[in-house]
């Protein structure tokens, strides 16, 4: 350890020793240059000046590209279109894929663009006054709305002639965490995404779902107005406290606007008797909702041509994301039907093999060939070193699982008389299809799901796949293996 020490401290000190060379070297050459230059004529001096400058320059454009900052693609990712748009669905209509979604999203579009009017969302959980607000604003629209919540399941629309004369839509939506329709939740958040902007209804601070809910409105650039609902519950400096606490919630969110309304026609209130008693009395009160009349009108006076561009490319966005869904259910279709033709293919070169085993995973060609291509199908390049890494990790889990997973197909088999005839190498012809199916399908999952080769979570799939799934799909290879047999027979 101390000869160790030494022998740093000595390289230390030649690393100094040669700084010092170095730099007295420069110094020389730079010294001797300037007195050259001094005796050389002025064109000498202007010419090399002129060479030094474009150099430095030269430099500091190939450092600074090296150097500065990568760009963040979300950050600056440009806002879709509709000529991209109509191109990307006609593209997608050649390949295949299903456009009937995106089509029916510039349908709506255009339908509402011919009439001119503004469409704005009520939205927020369950509970928290949708239909009493509708009903504060329009009470001849007998929008419904009980005490146990959770009652509006449909999308209405409501038209309002606004005190400024504006006409507008407004839509009253369920509530986007009905945990009894996650389908109509789904349904709300997309006619949201299609509102010129949304009126988000709290009744106290976000929860942590509430916030989310507001951000991803807000990623899409969508006007957001937040109201604090049923704020006649809380006594003046409580109200206040619940209104800072939705400003710092919401503070990296640059378009929203927070008012307090009350929209509770009711209110049950404690009377105190002469006698010391006290009894609790309804009485109607007017609603309160001045703050978010306000604050609409600001919004359709200040800039109309705006709120329409920004409802157009949420639209866009939403019609985008339909494209991208159905072309990644067109990829995991085509992969499927990829891991079909692999395993097939698995089982008839077992089915051929003198002394089959199960090390197809790393040496065999076909087992790399499947890792390929379903990694092609999703355009996610991969080296040959992760396949390998990939290959290598299955088959450790393998190793571990191998004699259960032949013990639970030489059982299944018994159920399959026919493969009683078939001249050894059966159960390690079901054994390899059983291998290659449960990887592919894995592979495929992964790829869709996360879009990228994640070998660990791949693995962990697989491992899953061959253990619960073992006896399910087991009866799926084996008849596999009889098709193989009958055709090699024909």
């Amino acid at each position: 350890m101390k000869a160790l020490r030494y022998l740093l401290a000595a390289g230390v000190v030649l690393l100094f020793l040669l700084l010092v060379v170095i730099t007295g070297m420069a110094g020389d050459t730079l010294l001797s240059l300037w007195e050259r230059l001094q005796t050389a004529p002025w064109y000498i001096s202007s010419l090399f000046a002129l060479i030094l400058l474009i150099f430095s320059s030269a430099s500091a454009i190939i450092l600074w590209k090296l150097l500065r900052p990568a760009k963040k693609s979300a950050a600056h990712k440009e806002l879709i279109d509709e000529a991209s748009l109509q191109q990307r669905i006609e593209d997608a209509k050649e390949s295949g894929i299903e456009i009937e979604a995106a089509r029916e999203e510039l349908r709506k579009l255009n339908q509402r663009r011919k009439t001119g009017k503004l469409y704005i969302a009520l939205t927020g959980t369950i509970s928290t006054g949708k239909s009493s607000l509708i009903n504060s604003l329009l009470p001849s629209a007998e929008a419904r709305s009980e005490v146990t919540g959770g009652t509006t399941q449909e999308i209405t629309e409501y038209h309002w002639l606004t005190p400024s004369a504006d006409e507008v839509i407004l839509i009253d939506m369920p509530g986007l965490l009905d945990a009894a329709n996650n389908e109509l939740s789904d349904v709300a958040r997309r006619e949201a995404i299609r509102a010129h902007l949304v009126i988000y209804l709290c009744d106290s601070d976000l929860t942590r779902q509430q916030l989310h809910e507001l951000k991803l409105l807000a990623e899409l650039k969508k006007p957001l107005i937040l109201a604090l609902n049923k704020s006649d519950w809380y006594s003046d400096g409580e109200r206040q406290q619940i209104l800072q606490r939705l400003r710092e919630h919401t503070a990296d969110i640059s378009d929203i606007t927070i008012v307090a309304i009350s929209t509770r026609a009711d209110k049950q209130v404690t009377v105190k008797q002469p006698d010391g008693t006290e009894t609790k009395e309804l009485r109607h009160t007017e609603p309160d909702i001045r703050e978010l009349a306000r604050a609409l009108q600001r919004r359709i006076d200040n800039n109309p041509e705006k709120l329409e561009k920004l409802r157009d490319s949420a639209i866009f966005a939403l019609a985008a994301r339909s494209l991208d869904e159905a072309e990644l259910k067109q990829r995991f279709e085509k992969g499927q039907v990829l891991v079909r033709n692999y395993t097939r293919s698995a089982v008839v070169g077992a089915m051929a093999a003198i002394s089959p085993g199960t090390d197809i995973l790393i040496q065999g060609a076909l087992g790399i060939s499947l890792v390929k291509s379903l990694c092609s199908l999703y355009d996610i390049p991969v080296s040959q070193l992760e396949i390998d890494r990939l290959l290598k990790l299955g088959q450790s889990r393998l190793n571990r699982h191998i004699a259960l997973i032949m013990a639970v197909l030489g059982n299944a088999m018994k159920a399959f008389p026919g493969l009683g005839t078939l001249a050894g190498g059966a159960l390690h012809a079901v054994t390899y299809g059983m291998i290659f199916d449960a990887l592919g399908r894995s592979l495929n999952e992964i790829l869709a799901s996360r879009g990228e080769l994640a070998t660990l979570p791949v693995i962990n799939r697989f491992t899953e796949n061959l253990g619960d799934q073992l006896e399910k799909r087991s009866s799926d290879i084996i008849r596999l293996v009889l098709e193989s047999r009958d055709k090699q027979e024909k």
